[in-house]
């Protein structure tokens, strides 16, 4: 975890730093009114900072996309759960959109506000309308990494796909679907830690007046902030960060009760899951029995409740490279990219655009015509396999690399012999 602390802080480092350039007064006054809760003077500022940087782009001046896209989300944000006027912060959002057509921005990444509108009609128990904005997010994430090429995006795209998908599922219990209706998300695996190394990214990204609230000298009282937050989305992501990053060195008594606080908030979200495996897997390894069965118990409740699978330890599919294998050549049979996707580390993404271009009908042939693999050499962290294949009447030879990471078996690599 120590990892995830060296991210978290500079990242935050980075954010506060760009946002906290005293280029204009109110930069520094929308802060303090937003932390002190004085919301009412919050709402003006941004809107009084919106409406001149929105008169500088009339006029083709140069404006930052990202500092104003925050301010919206911002504002926003802060009529739906602090002022309690929903219907006002639809009309924001609505009026960035409009902004946004009227002035593209400069590089194109998923509509993140599309996931808040959602959830405003979720409370509004507007099912139907919220079901189609987080599909419409599902389809924007879907085309962001399709087109996108650096590993840390394509990594939050996925997990974030994942969440979407978690709230889809849950929005379909609440609003009591027919029985018998598959979940979107059908598998979960907990034991990984990328969720946990990508919480900064998230949050940063996803959480209106973060970078506010991480600036803060105050120590947080993290069980207390966490019952006096509201019930929203946002408040539920940073509370998430908020306690990873407690927890990162050590788990203790004060991070075991924000955990039971988080738990009790937000009981059945989709980080609750992965809070849960975090202290799972701190009582399983330090022998506490009890509290180890407890959360398994949940997890089992939970899996249960929503008809899908959780993983809370290495997969058995990956157990050994012989295995992977195995799981890559079914997957390929099957043209299931999904799976193709999971047999390889993360950060190797470009292997799941490569499948796709090749079509179902071709990567059947594959896989059918794919033989055993024969061990080479293999070490605790790597090991390096060989197959022979006949190709244009030629026996040609393959290496295959793969890299043990979190109990698990993953190809890292795929070379010809030349």
């Amino acid at each position: 975890m120590n990892k995830f602390v060296i991210i978290f802080l500079i990242i935050l480092y980075i954010i506060n730093f760009a946002c906290s350039s005293p280029s204009a007064p109110t930069d520094q006054e929308i802060p303090k009114s937003y932390i002190s809760s004085d919301y009412g003077t919050a709402v003006r500022l941004l809107e009084e900072q919106i409406e001149e940087q929105r008169g500088s782009l009339s006029k083709g001046e140069r404006v930052e996309y990202l500092k104003l896209y925050r301010k919206y989300l911002l504002l926003a944000h802060i009529y739906a759960w602090r002022l309690d006027r929903p219907d006002v912060a639809l009309l924001k959002y609505q009026e960035f959109n409009e902004w946004g057509r009227a002035y593209p921005p400069p590089s194109k990444f998923p509509a993140f506000e599309l996931l808040y509108i959602a959830e405003i009609y979720e409370a509004k128990k507007d099912y139907g309308t919220a079901e189609a904005y987080y599909q419409n997010l599902l389809n924007e994430l879907a085309d962001f990494a399709e087109k996108e090429n650096d590993d840390v995006s394509i990594l939050m795209s996925e997990d974030l796909t994942k969440f979407v998908k978690y709230q889809i599922d849950a929005l379909h219990l609440r609003a009591q679907a027919e029985k018998g209706r598959k979940p979107l998300l059908t598998r979960l695996k907990l034991s990984s830690q990328l969720t946990h190394y990508l919480t900064p990214f998230l949050v940063l990204g996803l959480v209106p007046g973060s970078e506010y609230l991480f600036s803060q000298d105050k120590p947080t009282d993290l069980v207390e902030n966490v019952q006096q937050s509201p019930s929203d989305l946002s408040s539920m992501i940073l509370n998430y960060g908020l306690i990873i990053a407690a927890c990162a060195a050590a788990v203790d008594e004060v991070s075991e009760k924000a955990m039971q606080a988080y738990l009790a908030k937000y009981p059945e979200s989709y980080y609750s899951l992965h809070l849960r495996y975090l202290f799972y897997k701190y009582y399983k390894e330090s022998g506490q029995t009890k509290k180890t069965e407890k959360l398994a118990r949940e997890f089992k409740k939970m899996a249960n409740k929503r008809g899908m699978e959780l993983i809370i330890g290495p997969d058995k599919r990956f157990s050994c490279p012989e295995k992977t294998w195995e799981t890559l050549r079914n997957g390929l049979i099957k043209g299931n990219i999904d799976i193709i996707t999971e047999c390889y580390v993360p950060g190797e993404r470009k292997n799941r655009k490569a499948f796709a271009l090749v079509g179902k009908e071709k990567m059947k042939e594959i896989g059918e015509k794919m033989g055993n693999i024969q061990r080479i050499t293999v070490s605790e962290q790597e090991a390096k396999y060989r197959i022979r294949r006949m190709e244009q009447g030629k026996e040609i030879t393959y290496y295959i690399y793969f890299h043990h990471l979190e109990g698990e078996w993953k190809v890292r690599d795929f070379q010809e012999k030349l």
